[in-house]
């Protein structure tokens, strides 16, 4: 039997729209932000309520293969200037953060065009009026691949394989209490994706949904409902809807145990050419046996056939272990979860939650520590690669932080293996050619204070793509080993020597760089 969810049809709004929604909200949210800021100012003994760190990085960087060419190697030197500014706020009316920076490159020998590269991580939630009516906003601006066989662009000049994309969400939602027992919640969300490559498909998204839920902190059961509808509009291919309803139990035996289970349908023309009806179901358990460790198993049946998520974190004195695994559906650029600051960031901000709770202090904390040792905040194990269409996607990942007195330790691997969902071709990307694009990497890289001014810092990486066709694969090795020091209170100096190789089927290149540069926090 097919259901068709009877919500209402969403009208197509532009990026333009969402851009202008999500300006006027942040600029609302910031002159709040910075009333709040002299009040809560006013005892020293007080957290601040709003940091704001800008700064500016000059640099030069010269490299035995700009272009990472097999054949016709070209030496290249560049020069750098890059600008940028962090915000945190911790206020009652907004909560988030935002670091951007902008990277003006001059290439000196040609191998590229000179460039100016925006990179931005933002989010943002504005309690708009009276605990009830909230504003959840996010951003963010990076490099993606263009293909995943071609040469990573992390780490190296050149821009051959490169590609910015850019993705924005603005999401309102009401949420109350009906009856005093009911929790609701209702929300629009808008998101887009925008890349500048012409071949990528631009893609938005407009999601309505609903959800009541009936459970308190001392009950034995509960209940939740909800229903979402979804568009998604691309500029390439064919748009698809997507419907669902649900209903679950929710039991809380322990307060350290809440196990979830859900049916439903959901219908949608994902991989069919019609809306086609599947069944919706889930089983979720969720234990948290202390504030330092937590296991997270759910299994769904969907349209795409069985899917799941894992997590596994625990956070010692010193160590942060963290495992994910999950299966499902992915539309590229489309981020419906916490937009990431970064890998080496975000364990070091997991494992300083318990010795600072305030964020605004945690950040400062993280990054202080981070530029004193000389490692990238924003490292990323396997980056993004353009993809036009929703694909079903495997994603694994196990990571450790180790923290000592004078030394940070941090260990990665990760896998995923992706195919496309819709049966359309023609769309410009890698799934055109291959049926399955399969990744795995492994990462590991250590800081250590040689001085309470100076530290040493190196890491080792491998990263390996490969298709369902023979001699498409592509394997990268890196090492970098570098210096950092601080020349005055808020200047620091870094020198950097990288070197990288590859040995695929695709790609083969020997890049040899050395980089140097100077930061100014102000």
């Amino acid at each position: 039997m097919k259901i068709r969810v009877p919500l209402v049809s969403i009208p197509r709004v532009r990026p333009v729209a969402l851009l202008v929604g999500c300006a006027l909200t942040a600029s609302v949210a910031l002159q709040a932000a910075r009333a709040q800021a002299p009040a809560a100012e006013e005892g020293a003994a007080r957290s601040p309520s709003v940091w704001v760190e800008p700064s500016i990085s000059a640099g030069a960087t010269v490299s035995s293969n700009g272009g990472l060419s097999s054949g016709n190697t070209r030496d290249e030197q560049t020069l750098e200037i890059s600008p940028g500014v962090r915000v945190v706020a911790n206020t009652p009316r907004v909560r988030g953060y935002l670091d951007y920076n902008l990277r003006a490159l001059t290439y000196l020998q040609g191998t590229s065009d000179d460039d100016l590269r925006h990179r931005l991580n933002a989010q943002a939630t504005v309690n708009a009026w009276d605990q009830r009516l909230f504003v959840d906003l996010a951003g963010s601006i990076d490099d993606e691949l263009r293909s995943a066989l071609g040469a990573p662009s992390s780490g190296s000049l050149s821009d051959a394989n490169r590609s910015s994309n850019t993705s924005l969400r603005f999401s309102p939602y009401w949420r109350s209490r009906l009856g005093g027992s009911v929790d609701s919640e209702f929300r629009y969300a808008l998101q887009s994706s925008n890349s500048e490559a012409a071949d990528r498909a631009d893609l938005t998204a407009q999601t309505l949904s609903a959800s009541l839920s009936s459970i308190g902190s001392r009950d034995l059961l509960g209940w939740t409902a909800s229903a979402l509808s979804q568009d998604v509009d691309y500029d390439l291919g064919r748009d698809t809807r997507s419907d669902s309803v649900q209903a679950g139990l929710i039991i809380v035996p322990d307060p350290r145990w809440r196990i979830t289970l859900s049916a439903g349908r959901e219908r949608n023309d994902i991989i069919t050419l019609e809306p086609e009806s599947y069944g919706n179901n889930a089983i979720a358990v969720d234990w948290q046996p202390s504030t330092r460790s937590r296991a997270l198993v759910e299994v769904q049946d969907r349209y795409f056939g069985t899917g799941h998520n894992v997590l596994l974190e625990h956070r010692g004195a010193r160590t942060v272990w963290r495992y994910t695994d999950s299966r499902g559906q992915s539309n590229s650029g489309i981020a419906e979860g916490a937009v990431s600051l970064g890998s080496v960031y975000d364990l070091l901000d997991s494992l300083y939650s318990s010795l600072e709770p305030d964020p605004i202090r945690r950040a400062q904390l993280v990054q202080a520590e981070l530029q004193r040792l000389g490692l990238p905040a924003d490292s990323q194990l396997l980056r993004n690669y353009q993809v036009s269409s929703a694909t079903l996607d495997r994603r694994q990942q196990a990571s450790v932080a180790l923290v000592g007195r004078r030394s940070v330790i941090t260990l990665a691997f990760s896998r995923s293996n992706s195919e496309r969902l819709s049966a359309v071709q023609g769309l410009g990307d890698d799934f055109d050619q291959f049926s399955n694009i399969a990744r795995q990497g492994w990462s590991l890289s250590a800081g250590h204070r040689l001085t309470p001014l100076t530290a040493l810092n190196a890491s080792l990486s491998r990263e390996r793509t490969t298709t369902n066709l023979v001699g498409f694969d592509t394997r990268v090795t890196a090492f970098t080993v570098g210096l950092a020091t601080r020349l005055a209170e808020r200047t620091a100096a870094s020198l950097q020597f990288r070197r990288s190789v590859s040995d695929g089927g695709q790609s083969r290149y020997r890049d040899t760089s050395i980089a140097a540069a100077i930061t100014h926090r102000f």
